[in-house]
């Protein structure tokens, strides 16, 4: 797959669902409408920033792992 291609791909999904993404964290953090990410004070974003950083840490160390697993399974099979 080239890279344009790639690109192409992403944008789309992106499209497709950050409105929803989006609107579904309106409803489980700002229901009532008086709170909201441009109410937030600077170091609020920050950590809710680092909150989902650490999110994806864990998600992608998880990915690392099952990886591996994966692979060293497939080696396993390669020996016998």
């Amino acid at each position: 797959m080239k890279d344009e291609q790639i690109r192409d791909r992403c944008v789309e999904k992106f499209k497709k669902e950050f409105q929803d993404k989006f609107n579904a964290g309106i409803r489980e953090h700002n229901p009532k409408g008086d709170k909201g990410l441009w109410r937030m004070s600077k170091a609020q974003l920050c950590s809710s920033i680092l909150e989902e950083v650490y999110d994806l840490f864990a998600y992608t160390s998880v990915l690392i792992l099952k990886i591996l697993a994966e692979s060293a399974a497939n080696e396993m099979k390669g020996k016998k």
